[in-house]
């Protein structure tokens, strides 16, 4: 690893990040809206069924130290 190629930050607890969601306007949403949003954003398209149906659950277990 070339520490010349690791950005460190450092996050201030006093002025957190808190995106850019509107929120109010996603809970004003209908389900449809949401629906039509989802698909007319192509950098994240919604799963189809087929897709979801390939998704297996794991479960990692932490090492006992």
């Amino acid at each position: 690893m070339n520490d010349d190629n690791i950005t460190r930050v450092k996050l201030d607890p006093k002025n957190a990040s808190h995106g850019k969601t509107d929120w109010e306007k996603v809970e004003a949403m209908t389900e449809e809206e949401i629906d039509k949003a989802a698909e007319a954003d192509s950098d994240c398209l919604p799963l189809s069924q087929q897709e979801l149906n390939e998704f297996r659950r794991i479960s990692i277990q932490a090492p006992i130290l």
